[in-house]
């Protein structure tokens, strides 16, 4: 097709292969007088998967579908971020990464040239948690416990007040090392490292810190089924936050408590997430407070919903749109969630693509937390339509992957 078909030069077409935009990609193809069927045939993928892409409904390919769809309709590698030669890994928009990474930290290093040791271990714990969401855990487990096992070392030499300070460091590389264990669903490991995070926080001084790590390790609870005693780590939690606290953090242990909730079935779940949007709406105009950096907003309530309407088997408590997430894989286990609801309320055809889409971005990133998610979803689907054995076929690919 690379002499029938031409077009890759446009501006707009570059700049949408550059940022993985398909959709405008295909509808050139398309407009050219090709069907979905031979855009199929010719990258060797499915008449469905090309109309995802093609109506934005499926909006990050994995780099085995970037690769089919380069090499069947004849478009340059290089113009879509990978290497001409590529057969692995994902190189997808990596140029722009770099190019941004390097600024941002270059910045970084300018601005605490002078700073101390927590400091500089928190701003590396930051770069690595912005690394995290678009990189495979596994990819950076090993330095990431290099560097919780650097910030122990230097937490232990140090005395007083950079003593608590830098024992704040340590939880917060602690929580990074936990998440990362929890993504390649190594479950013991990640429960230490969060048991690591809590305890590191209390030597902090902080009255925050503590309630927030801990509250973490009972969301993971939940999140791996153990969802009574995830509640009464939270609940815990939530009886220590002093007056004085914002209300994001309110907010946020409103909404984790009613996630336990969802997960235990328990009505109960709307009432807490009823109280996390009041918390909220209080809270909107405060300055973040550490260690909620971010505001809890309707948006992060919404993601809350979602997980109440799919554990309650409520598809009509569903949000009118499907919230967004800080990153691909929470996006993915946000989607799992939304097909679990919409798979209760009988559209079970619509659930499989969502969920597929999920195992895309889950076998791309790495995720095995979320292709976990997966397979729970389609083991309580009973159904058997041709979206359930797309969906089937695509998580049989799995087990042909190199690892």
């Amino acid at each position: 097709m690379g002499t029938e078909l031409e077009g890759w030069d446009r501006p707009e077409i570059r700049d949408a292969l550059r940022a993985g935009d398909w959709a405008p990609v295909l509808r050139m193809v398309l407009d050219a007088g090709f069907s979905q069927t031979e855009i199929a045939a010719r990258a060797g993928i499915s008449q469905a998967h090309v109309s995802r892409l093609t109506t934005g409904r499926s909006r990050d390919p994995g780099i085995a579908t970037i690769r089919a769809l380069c090499d069947g309709l004849g478009i340059p590698r290089r113009l879509a971020g990978l290497t001409d030669n590529d057969q692995g890994g994902d190189d997808t928009d990596r140029r722009q990464f770099i190019a941004t990474t390097v600024g941002a930290a270059a910045s970084a290093v300018v601005a605490a040239q002078h700073a101390d040791d927590d400091r500089l271990v928190m701003l590396t714990t930051l770069s690595y948690r912005q690394i995290e969401q678009t990189t495979p855990a596994r990819a950076m487990l090993a330095a990431a416990t290099g560097h919780l096992n650097l910030a122990r070392q230097l937490a232990e030499r140090a005395t007083g007040q950079m003593q608590a300070r830098m024992f704040g460091a340590v939880s917060e590389a602690a929580g990074l090392v936990a998440w990362l264990h929890a993504d390649t669903v190594n479950l013991a490991v990640a429960r230490a490292n969060y048991r690591l995070a809590v305890d590191a926080a209390r030597r902090t001084g902080n009255p925050l810190l503590p309630v927030y790590m801990q509250a973490s390790l009972g969301q993971y609870a939940v999140t791996v089924g153990d969802a009574r005693q995830g509640l009464r780590l939270i609940r815990e939690s939530a009886a220590r936050l002093p007056n004085s606290a914002p209300a994001t953090a309110r907010a946020w242990l409103a909404a984790a408590d009613a996630v336990a909730l969802a997960h235990l079935g328990d009505a109960a779940a709307w009432g807490m997430l009823d109280e996390a949007e009041r918390y909220a709406e209080a809270g909107q105009h405060e300055e973040p407070v550490w260690p909620w950096v971010f505001r809890f907003d309707q948006a992060k309530i919404d993601q809350s919903r979602v997980v109440a309407a799919s554990r309650l088997g409520c598809r009509s408590a569903l949000p009118s749109s499907a919230p967004g997430a800080r990153s691909p894989k929470q996006s993915a286990v946000a989607m799992v969630e939304h097909a679990r609801a919409l798979a209760a309320g009988g559209d079970v055809d619509e659930a499989c693509r969502i969920a597929a889409d999920a195992h895309q971005l889950g076998t791309r990133y790495g995720s095995e937390r979320v292709r976990l998610a997966v397979r729970d979803f389609r083991s309580a689907v009973r159904a058997d339509t041709a979206s359930v054995r797309e969906l089937d076929d695509l998580m049989f690919d799995t087990y042909g992957e190199r690892q």
